[in-house]
């Protein structure tokens, strides 16, 4: 068997233990970041007042960590959250090391049966805030690359209707670049709290 050749780069890397220290230590920090944020989600008014699925809430939130999204590593935290082979009712907040944050409104069967109308005549509020819709057949890509998704103020009404009743479920998510760190919490609960409010159409 012929040994791989390492690259300078690679044998540098190996040399060197203190960056994977780093890199734990900041994913540490993320899930933590996360524990802080599912927090303010649970303690957002909204929270107690909108009709979840039942036992969405009784679940809890759940926060996950992996090394290998798109070879990356990444961090999810899932509050609310109801998943069953048929429905799903869920926001999910992402970390996806070297690209952005990330939170998504994902809806399937009754949530997305009950909800389509109020979505599709949130267009224009829903471009105003820079969301995006997901326009793939596979609901289980979470990045905005490779035609995953599309801005929202980049369609007309009509298309993003189109989109909305196409499939069997719903994602509208919205990135946020890494550099907001410190903002990320009240930035991810006041698009959440967004996302609540059309979809009991207030």
């Amino acid at each position: 068997m012929k040994i791989p050749a390492l690259t300078p780069e690679e044998q540098e890397l190996i040399d060197n233990a203190g960056w994977i220290y780093l890199k734990n230590s900041a994913l540490q920090k993320v899930m933590d970041l996360f524990g802080g944020l599912q927090e303010a989600l649970q303690a957002h008014p909204l929270t107690g007042e909108f009709p979840f699925p039942e036992g969405c809430l009784a679940k809890g939130g759940k926060i996950s960590r992996g090394e290998r999204y798109k070879e990356l590593p990444y961090a999810i935290l899932d509050y609310p959250r109801f998943f069953s082979r048929e429905d799903i009712f869920a926001f999910r907040t992402m970390f996806w090391w070297g690209h952005y944050f990330s939170a998504t409104l994902h809806l399937a069967g009754e949530a997305k049966d009950k909800y389509s109308g109020v979505l599709a005549k949130a267009w224009s509020l829903l471009a105003t805030h820079q969301f995006q819709i997901y326009v793939r057949e596979d609901p289980w890509e979470h990045d905005f690359g490779n035609g995953n998704y599309k801005l929202i103020s980049a369609m007309q009404a009509q298309e993003f209707e189109h989109l909305i009743y196409r499939l069997s479920f719903i994602k509208l998510a919205k990135p946020y670049k890494l550099a907001l760190w410190e903002k990320i919490i009240p930035e991810v609960v006041m698009d959440y709290a967004l996302l609540l409010q059309i979809l009991v159409n207030k």
